[in-house]
């Protein structure tokens, strides 16, 4: 017999939607379990899907959202631009490690080698710049995909959900971070001053790949890490 658990198809169903909120277990308990009362009444004796009688987890996840308070508001730009240095020095320290470990392992001194600018070239951008944007890469768009949140955002209380405030989708997270990738990376002062000078058309504090995206910033009002 198998050893894993299988869980019961209304609890998995409730487990699928408390995945798509982003937010501290301790807040969405009573919320899923009055969910989960509605769940079984709405399905009664019907052996049809829970997603059938009561609609998808994206759906009802959505609806969940949008009609409950998460004492969240939107994130002001200075926080966000403090979270995004903490990030920056964060990203950098990891880098930094990872140039000392690049030449303790691949010792390549250019200097004492008569090697061609494009051969030398190709060497930095193998063993640097692809991990680089590698890095960034997975720094913004899994953290955020995954955790909704990133160390220096989550540092300050922010999160990047969906519009509705349920979690961003693969898709949402290239290309809310398209910009921050280094080799896109000039366009990411435009994308934000655009954002702020847009403020007062949308009210959103939306860069425009978040307009493009459909994604916001917020920020907890209280501390509701476990």
């Amino acid at each position: 017999m198998s050893k894993h658990l299988v869980l019961d198809p209304i609890d998995g169903y409730i487990k699928e939607i408390s995945d798509l909120l982003p937010y501290p277990e301790k807040i969405k308990a009573p919320v899923l379990a009055e969910l989960r009362s509605d769940v079984l009444d709405a399905v009664g004796s019907d052996k049809r899907p829970p997603s059938i009688v009561f609609g998808s987890p994206v759906e009802v996840a959505k609806n969940i959202s949008v009609a409950h308070d998460w004492k969240t508001h939107l994130a002001g730009w200075g926080t966000r631009l403090l979270a995004a240095f903490i990030d920056l020095v964060v990203i950098s320290g990891v880098l930094f490690f990872y140039s000392i470990i690049r030449h303790l392992l691949i010792d390549f001194n250019f200097d004492d080698i008569s090697l061609d600018y494009s051969i030398r070239f190709s060497f930095g951008f193998l063993f640097i710049g692809i991990p680089f944007i590698l890095f960034i890469l997975f720094y913004f768009i899994v953290l955020e995909k995954t955790y909704s949140t990133t160390p220096g955002k989550r540092l300050l209380g922010l999160r990047v959900v969906h519009e509705s405030g349920i979690k961003i989708t693969w898709t949402q997270s290239v290309i809310r971070n398209i910009t921050k990738v280094p080799v896109a990376g000039g366009f990411l002062p435009f994308d934000i001053l655009f954002g702020i000078l847009s403020e007062k058309t949308r009210g959103r504090k939306q860069r425009v790949l978040d307009f493009v995206a459909g994604t916001i910033v917020v920020q907890q009002t209280k501390n509701f890490d476990q």
